[in-house]
Parts: C-alpha cells; sequence; structure tokens
C-alpha cells in the first residue's frame, strides 16, 4: 500500500511532501509523488495547444524534481507524472492504482500560514474520495526523522465519530502511535446548549467529559482486538471564546494528526463555513485527515481485519 502525494504544479508542494513523508514512515508505506496533466487544455487555436502542453509538462516536471529532493533516502518513493482528464480525477486513479493507504494534499495557494485551506481539487476529494485524505496546514514541516506523536479523533457524538474512533484507535495500535479523543465547542456554545448560568460553566464542560468519555469506552471496548479498558483512553474538550481558542485549549504535539468525519461538512454544494466540521478543519492547529462518507464503510472494515 502507498501514500499517494497530490503535487499542484507550479505552486508550493512542500507542506505536503512533509506529511507524505511522516505518515510514510508512521505507517511503513512507500510514497507516491503524482502529479497530475490534465488532458484538458485552454480553449485555443490548436497551434497553441501544443505549446500549452509542453510548458505544463515542463512545470509538472519539475514540482516532481522538487519533491525527490524532499523525501528522505529511508523510505521508498516514486514520483510520477500521470495523465488524466481532471487533477481530481488523476488523483484518485493513482490512488487505485497504487492501493493506496492515505491520499495526502496541500493548502491551496491562499492559505494562511499554519491553517488549512480547502481548494477546488481538495474540497471534491473529500466527497469522492474512497480513502482518508490528509489536508496539510500552509507552512507544514516536521524535524528530520519525525514520526507522528499522536492521533486525536475528533467526537461529536453522532454515529459517524462513533465508527472513527473505532477506525483511529485501530490505526493508533497498529502504527503504535498514542492516541486521544477529542471533543470542540466555543464557550459560548457549551454554556447556550446547557441551559445554565454562566457561573456554572465549570461544571457543564466536567459532565460533558465525563459524559464523552462514558461513550468512548463504551465504543472503544466493543473492539476486542484493542484491549483498552475503561478510563484507559485520553479524553479531552476544548473550549474557548471561538473555534480557534476551542482547538488550541487542548495542547498538540509535533506531528500530530486529528481525524475528521465528513458528515458534517454537508454535501459538496451544500458546504458551509458554519458546520461544526468545518469550523474544525478551519482552525485546526495540525493536519487533518478526513474519512469521506464514501470511504466510511470501507475503512471502518480496513480497520478491523
Amino acid at each position: 500500500m502507498s501514500i499517494v502525494v497530490g503535487l499542484a504544479p507550479g505552486q508550493d508542494n512542500r507542506a505536503a511532501v512533509q506529511l507524505g513523508i511522516v505518515l510514510a514512515r508512521t505507517y511503513r508505506r512507500r510514497i507516491v509523488a503524482t502529479a497530475v496533466e490534465s488532458a484538458s487544455f485552454p480553449m485555443a487555436p490548436v497551434h497553441f495547444e501544443s505549446q500549452y502542453e509542453k510548458r505544463f509538462r515542463n512545470v509538472a516536471e519539475a514540482a516532481l524534481d522538487e519533491a525527490r529532493a524532499l523525501i528522505p533516502s529511508d523510505i521508498e518513493s516514486e514520483c510520477v507524472l500521470h495523465s488524466s482528464r481532471s487533477s481530481r480525477r488523476g488523483l484518485l486513479e493513482m490512488c487505485e492504482k497504487t492501493d493506496a493507504y492515505r491520499l495526502v494534499v496541500g493548502p491551496s495557494s491562499e492559505g494562511k500560514p499554519g491553517k488549512i485551506a480547502l481548494g477546488s481539487v481538495s474540497n471534491g476529494l473529500l466527497h469522492s474520495a474512497r480513502l482518508p485524505v490528509a489536508l496539510a496546514p500552509a507552512g507544514f514541516q516536521v524535524p528530520e526523522g519525525a514520526r507522528l506523536e499522536r492521533i486525536t479523533a475528533a467526537y461529536s457524538g453522532s454515529s459517524t465519530s462513533a465508527d472513527l474512533i473505532l477506525g483511529a484507535a485501530m490505526v493508533s495500535a497498529e502504527s503504535d502511535v498514542p492516541f486521544r479523543i477529542a471533543s470542540f465547542a466555543p464557550r459560548s456554545r457549551v454554556v447556550a446548549s446547557a441551559n445554565v448560568p454562566f457561573d456554572m460553566e465549570s461544571r457543564v464542560i466536567d459532565e460533558w467529559t465525563k459524559a464523552v468519555q462514558r461513550d468512548t469506552d463504551k465504543i472503544l471496548c466493543s473492539i476486542e482486538q484493542l484491549h483498552i479498558k475503561p478510563g484507559e483512553t485520553d479524553v479531552v474538550v476544548g473550549t474557548g471564546a471561538d473555534w480557534s481558542a476551542a482547538l488550541g485549549a487542548v495542547g498538540w504535539r509535533q506531528p500530530e494528526v486529528m481525524m475528521l468525519g465528513s458528515s458534517g461538512l454537508g454535501a459538496l454544494k451544500r458546504v458551509s463555513l458554519g458546520s461544526h466540521a468545518m469550523r474544525i478543519l478551519q482552525n485546526s492547529p495540525v493536519p487533518v485527515v478526513v474519512v469521506p462518507r464514501r470511504a466510511k464503510a470501507d475503512y471502518i472494515r480496513q480497520q478491523s481485519v
């Protein structure tokens, strides 16, 4: 199985490659760095088409050369220029061809440092991929030889996030990486949803944490292979004045990834910046691995065998 890293010709791909390196080392997989050469060219006179194709190929080859220079010798790798009708389709084709374990993409060119920014390709992948998609924040980089320090699964109380916890726990056990469960909400939402005075906020948070712990203990204990005892898994609840503060309140290791289910992201045409999942994704201080809805059944089955 492989870690497919999608390269955007002409853009800074270092964040995606760095995340791919960490995942490949942690999960003991090879990297397939892929630049997609689209078969669709802008509408132009025929004599300009070959010039465009040649120029794009040169830019794509340059992106592959940069990736080769970044990937260390201790990781098996391959850099491929793949032709397809679109970048999204081409990356999915390479994932199927190489039996990919993860697909890694970088932030859009408009991404702010340290934040995840979805572009048209990554946005489409979240709703069409049949495997988890890892999103790298802008400027993401790690020390030489680094591997994941922890995997955090975001829990909302839904059946989708319950399934996510099962899969993430299995990944953690197989790769020998510490695992925790986190739930997030701005402080105002916690108090409002509980309908209690502000001075009782800390008690509400404590009770919420205990409820999350009880729920997740039941979920994890349903998998005998994990051998996890009740109360053994670290559970944290992050609250703050806004989403950024809530996510920052739980503390993060470097490098660490957060796993997130995509149901809260809605259908592509209905992606809302107000949804919980999108807020978490936009404010995450670490890379996020999104398990698309189409990948859910395959993902759970793979982690349960």
